[in-house]
């Protein structure tokens, strides 16, 4: 007899419904009455091991880090859209994907780092993943290369020559309160909105509607 194949998602929609129909008899802080308790259990002998969570998770650090330390990753860095390149260089295992693209950035494949992304078969590389977690020693990244984004520049390291801190000149305000007064004191062309909204609304009670809200709320925020 031949299991039935059910969807995963399918199976735990129903079997949420089929939990929550009814109530929980019991709550989460329920605890039975000692004087209800017949049997406590098997009595197991102490432990000659005392276990150590801060120990454990040192020597897990250090086969990670052993692991990562030793060997290192061939990557092909290729392009695929114009121009076309095809930068090879040997990354050390405890390196990031963000070291590959600091590599493209230093070889003036690209200005910013954010115009960058990394793919392996498909799936984006994170700039925090470590490369040894790639499970190879040797791949062809894909690299899609963005627009920059305006205002925006490559960090370039500056040498600091005193302690003195930068202050903003102080902007004059006056162009601002003088075009905040003149757009107060514009004769806003009603007659030419109405007739637009007649235009493009097929209802006149819509239109009439429309022009009324925006109308109260102009008188409102002046």
């Amino acid at each position: 007899m031949s299991a039935i194949q059910v969807p995963e998602r399918e199976f735990v929609n129903k079997f949420l419904t089929l939990a929550t129909l009814n109530e929980p008899a019991l709550s989460a802080s329920y605890q039975k009455p000692l004087r209800e308790v017949s049997a406590l259990g098997v009595a197991l002998p102490a432990l000659k091991y005392r276990y150590s969570p801060s120990r454990a998770k040192r020597s897990a650090l250090d086969a990670r880090g052993a692991d990562t330390d030793a060997g290192s990753v061939e990557l092909t860095l290729k392009s695929v859209r114009n121009p076309k390149f095809a930068l090879e260089h040997a990354f050390a295992k405890s390196d990031t994907v963000l070291a590959a693209k600091e590599l493209l950035v230093s070889e003036g494949k690209a200005v910013q780092l954010g115009q960058l992304k990394l793919l392996l078969k498909g799936k984006v590389l994170h700039d925090n993943l470590l490369l040894s977690e790639l499970g190879v020693d040797k791949a062809v990244v894909n690299v899609m290369i963005s627009a920059p984004k305006p205002g925006e520049e490559a960090p370039v390291a500056t040498e600091q020559t005193d302690n003195t801190p930068v202050v903003a000149a102080p902007q004059d305000d006056e162009p601002v309160q003088e075009s905040i007064a003149e757009a107060e004191n514009a004769v806003v062309p009603w007659d030419d909105i109405e007739a637009l909204l007649k235009s493009k609304l097929t209802r006149p009670s819509e239109a009439n509607f429309v022009f009324d809200r925006l109308k109260r709320g102009w008188d409102l925020a002046k």
